[in-house]
């Protein structure tokens, strides 16, 4: 009977956290989106790890900063 129990109880608790994984209960969605500042310049400058490894718009899009300006290239051959 003791295992009925302890068997019961787990099956229970799978059953919750699966219902948290499922639904995200866990999950806090207070933040709007009008609450998020604007990155500055000086907080969007790449560092040069990222320039040395050519990881610039990675870098930038993990920060939440906007994207540069990509030079057009010239195709005049």
């Amino acid at each position: 009977m003791k295992k009925i129990r302890i068997l019961f109880a787990l099956s229970w608790a799978l059953i919750a956290l699966g219902a948290v994984a499922v639904f995200e209960f866990g999950d806090d969605n207070t933040q709007d989106k009008q609450t998020v500042k604007e990155k500055t310049a000086q907080e969007c400058q790449i560092p040069a790890f990222a320039k040395a490894i050519g990881h610039e718009d990675q870098w930038l899009l993990h920060n939440g900063c906007p994207p540069r300006e990509l030079k057009p290239k010239n195709d005049d051959n």
